[in-house]
Parts: C-alpha cells; structure tokens; sequence
C-alpha cells in the first residue's frame, strides 16, 4: 500500500504561529481533495495512504510536487517519508527535496 508519512518540528510549528492541529487539518483536507486518505493522526506522525486505486501514484506524486513548493511546510517538516511497499522501505523525501534546494542555491549538503 502507498504511504506517505510526516512528522512535525513542534517549536518550528509554534514559532510559525500554528498549532499541530491546524497543520494536520490541513493536511488532511489537501489530500482528501486528491482521494487519498488520512490512516492516522496521532501526536508523533500523521500518515496518508492511497485506495488501491490506479491513481494513487500519480495522486502522490502531485502532492509531493505542491507541498515541496510551500515554504511553510518546508519550514516545519521534521520527516517526510513515502513507500510503495514498506517491505521495500521508505523514501526519505524531504531529505531529497532540502538536497535538491542546496543544490539549486549552489549549496551542497554534506
């Protein structure tokens, strides 16, 4: 099953002037928007699965590409992982897009 899982910076998040409850609403709200649903919500992540429809992946994908663009979101994401297996393990998204950003700011990660 497709899976995309998030964890938050709480201080990241306060000092952004959220709650973790409005973070997650919208959230939730973004991805339910693309049929892909919330399976769960607690204080240390808040994971999203596809439906097993055809569509998931590029469902995916989409909200990987609107969400990479929000400074926001950026700002407060401690981890972002996705699996389309988890036998096969977890991408470290947010990782990769930091990466990507260093690198288009001439700035290499080590």
């Amino acid at each position: 099953m497709m899976k995309m899982l998030f964890t938050f910076d709480m201080a990241a998040v306060i000092q952004a002037g959220y709650t973790l409850e409005q973070v997650y609403n919208h959230l939730k709200e973004k991805f339910a928007e693309r049929n892909l649903v919330c399976i769960s919500d607690d204080a240390d992540s808040l994971i999203f699965a596809g439906t097993g429809n055809g569509n998931d992946l590029s469902r995916m994908l989409i909200m990987m590409g609107k969400l990479e663009n929000q400074e926001w979101f950026m700002k407060i994401a401690a981890s972002w992982l996705f699996t389309t297996d988890e036998r096969r393990g977890w991408e470290d998204v947010l990782g990769y897009y930091k990466t990507k950003q260093s690198h288009s700011q001439g700035l290499v990660v080590v």
